[in-house]
């Protein structure tokens, strides 16, 4: 069964291994994710994150670390460019299926490495960017997100008079608004303050995990009613409420749970994959690409119908992404 992955954190962990001087093979590593685990996956596309720190002892250049992640994924492709291709349109995505090739679009997880700059936000478009998350887990100047330290929802701290610029002209360019981490105010500003479907890429039901990463019940209406895209995330805190985080674990069954309830709250076609693969650890049924089908088939003995699933695994996010690019 295809996969389309809504988020990833693999472009980050290659550029910190070659800085560090241990350079790793997107063909096979030691991470989650590579071609050879796409590949046994059967993977249709993966969306690669330039995932970046605001913290100043691990970036010193947000711009530049983002920069640089995307430098990372060009010469992917150029090194493999027999078996991936990039994304950035309908016209791509259709021609995907018949290629033979994996796709990967590229995205931005933290919109502060825009500098508050409109400018560079149209130069990432240039650049291949088509969805971009407006926060990480820091303030910057178009938004607060959701505080994971403190796990309590930040219901204040919505976008700034900039980040509803910059939602604005991200539905000009038609660049996906991602709202993960994004506080409860700022999710509920993205919907009063833009008119098209945006993602979620790797956040759950907060009703039935209640993570403060996680979706109320409220938002899951309002984005099921929007048109919105909503991917799984395979974090274990995301998906299991033990009080004890060392014992949280992440199972096929605790995803059949959190599907159903994404279905019943914001239906059917908001359903995505979103694993964070090479951005989660712990106790993970789905441990890298190379699990995605025993989780098709999990959750198809967990009750899911097929049907569903294959609109769990691709057909949401390619019909999603070709009507919205």
């Amino acid at each position: 069964m295809k996969v389309w992955d809504l988020h990833c954190d693999t472009l980050s962990e290659l550029r910190y291994a070659e800085r560090e001087g241990h350079p790793k093979d997107f063909a096979h590593n030691d991470l989650m994710l590579d071609l050879e685990r796409m590949r046994r996956g059967d993977y249709l596309l993966q969306c690669m994150a330039c995932y970046v720190c605001l913290d100043p002892e691990r970036e010193k250049d947000p711009l530049v670390a983002c920069l640089e992640e995307i430098d990372v994924f060009n010469r992917l492709l150029d090194r493999y460019a027999d078996q991936v291709t990039a994304v950035r349109t309908p016209e791509d995505i259709r021609a995907l299926r018949g290629s033979g090739r994996i796709g990967l679009m590229l995205t931005v997880e933290e919109g502060g490495v825009c500098r508050d700059s409109l400018g560079v936000l149209r130069d990432l478009y240039r650049l291949g960017v088509r969805m971009m998350t407006l926060t990480w887990n820091f303030r910057n100047g178009l938004a607060e997100p959701n505080f994971v330290q403190e796990n309590r929802p930040n219901t204040e701290g919505g976008l700034t008079p900039r980040g509803v610029e910059f939602v604005r002209e991200m539905e000009r360019l038609r660049m996906i608004p991602d709202v993960s981490h994004l506080s409860d105010a700022g999710i509920l500003d993205v919907l009063r303050y833009t008119t098209r479907p945006f993602a979620a890429s790797h956040s759950n039901a907060r009703g039935c995990c209640p993570h403060v990463r996680n979706l109320t019940d409220e938002m899951l209406h309002a984005m099921g009613e929007r048109g919105c895209l909503i991917g799984l995330n395979y974090c274990p805190s995301f998906l299991d409420a033990n009080p004890d985080p060392a014992r949280r674990r992440s199972r096929i069954s605790d995803m059949a749970r959190q599907v159903r309830y994404l279905i019943d709250h914001a239906g059917e076609d908001c359903i995505a994959l979103g694993s964070d693969f090479d951005g989660i650890d712990g106790d993970l049924e789905i441990a890298g690409a190379q699990d995605l089908p025993r989780l098709a088939e999990g959750l198809q003995r967990e009750g899911i119908p097929e049907r569903v699933v294959e609109k769990l695994f691709s057909g949401n996010a390619e019909r999603f992404f070709t009507e919205n690019l």
